[in-house]
């Protein structure tokens, strides 16, 4: 029950973080609203749960075993990659590595995790880029882009 409650008030503080710091970002173009928007609907709900999860903690849990820990931590790993390898690489490179190596981290088959990364990152750039038209580098910097 000491568990519960102090992983909410983590997720709290970080929640509370996220949205006064996304209330203040603003920008000279786009939606109406504005981009603090955002923030406010992830965050405010977040608190709130995570508030009610503080004050009523709710039954014993049980955490997920050794194996589902690592490959959780490797999950987290491939994400922090991603935002780290994205300009590098460009971004159809980047998606091609994350979506394949959370396939296999989830269990999926080696060649099946390969081609969903493939045609996934593909797919991605051509709806955002050429679709959607935010502009997303093909290619990175380390290939002269």
């Amino acid at each position: 029950m000491i568990s519960t409650r102090l992983l909410a008030a983590v997720i709290f503080v970080v929640a509370a973080v996220y949205t006064y710091y996304g209330n203040t970002y603003t920008v000279s173009f786009g939606d109406v609203l504005g981009p603090s928007v955002f923030p406010v609907i992830v965050g405010v709900p977040a608190m709130i749960f995570a508030g009610s999860l503080v004050v009523f903690p709710g039954g014993g849990v049980q955490w997920a075993g050794r194996t589902h820990l690592i490959r959780q931590g490797i999950a987290l790993a491939v994400l922090l990659a991603y935002a780290w390898l994205l300009k590098p690489l460009g971004f159809p490179l980047a998606t091609f590595g994350l979506i394949a190596a959370l396939a296999a981290t989830l269990g999926g088959p080696a060649v099946k995790s390969i081609q969903l990364g493939a045609a996934m990152s593909l797919c991605l750039w051509v709806l955002f880029d050429q679709i959607l038209g935010l502009p997303l580098a093909f290619l990175g910097t380390i290939f002269g882009a």
